[in-house]
């Protein structure tokens, strides 16, 4: 079966283009339920997974999480060969298949864990830095309150005048506190999922002689739609697939139908 890229379907759409546009609409309104093809599932640590094998290379695919915008798969790769190998999980992909006949696949690139790992770092940093700095604005304003304070008994301000500036001007630091108390929390929310994607990403690392490989691999969901996925993993010019069946549902439980024509969503390539 043909695959095409999301610029070729673009360019030839028709009735069969427009139903694979579908696919590449990347929505999380529903949710969807990914296992093992019919015949080709195992059970491995209570998960099923999916085998293959090449040579002196042996790997298992199992399904999990769906949650968010993330189809994540749990990935085991063992080196049975005399040399080591280079495992690069940025280089997997999708092939979602519709359950039309004579519809192209809708290739999906997996995700980066370095760049996502970065990303995370990055914005850690950026909360980090607001939840400790104090803006113009604020400083202004703390001026601002001082000199009238300073000018209060010239002008000969009286008491509920004062108390009523005094209480905007509380308010408003009220509101800068706040905001850094929010950025403080978000620092540590991107701090922790970033350690968490270190400890269980799959990375780009070679694998000596006899030793096994593991962690999750992550696509993006912009093929929701797809009845069928294959699964590969290309390694040391061998490409070792695992194939999948996928059905997804509405909030409300019940099966959805083939989305209409939408635009592509974002990390589909």
């Amino acid at each position: 079966m043909k695959i095409s890229t999301l610029r070729s379907v673009f360019a030839s759409l028709g009735p069969a283009g427009a139903l694979l546009l579908s696919l590449g609409a990347c929505s999380t309104a529903h949710y969807v339920l990914v296992k093992p093809a019919a015949g080709s599932g195992q059970w491995q640590d209570g998960m099923e997974v999916v085998a293959a094998k090449k040579d002196s290379l042996d790997v298992r695919m199992g399904v999990v999480s769906t949650t968010g915008p993330w189809l994540e798969f749990d990935v085991a790769l063992l080196n049975r060969s005399r040399r080591p190998v280079l495992v690069a999980p940025e280089a997997f992909y999708l092939d979602a298949y519709a359950a039309t006949p004579g519809v192209g696949a809708l290739r999906v690139q997996s995700e980066n864990p370095e760049q996502n790992i970065q990303a995370l770092q990055q914005q850690a940093a950026y909360h980090r830095q607001k939840a400790a700095a104090r803006p113009a604005a604020e400083m202004l304003s703390s001026l601002s309150n001082l000199l009238d304070d300073l000018s209060s008994r010239p002008r000969h301000e009286n008491a509920a005048r004062r108390t009523a500036r005094q209480a905007r001007y509380q308010t408003e630091m009220a509101r800068y506190e706040q905001e850094r108390a929010s950025h403080a929390v978000q620092a540590t929310a991107a701090r922790d999922q970033q350690r968490q994607l270190e400890t269980t990403l799959l990375r780009k690392t070679t694998v000596a002689p006899g030793q096994l490989l593991r962690g999750r691999v992550r696509f993006r969901r912009c093929a929701d739609a797809a009845a069928r996925l294959r699964l590969v993993v290309p390694v040391a010019g061998r490409q070792l697939a695992g194939e999948f069946t996928q059905q997804y549902f509405r909030l409300d439980n019940r099966p959805a139908t083939a989305a209409a024509p939408a635009k592509p969503g974002r990390g589909t390539r």
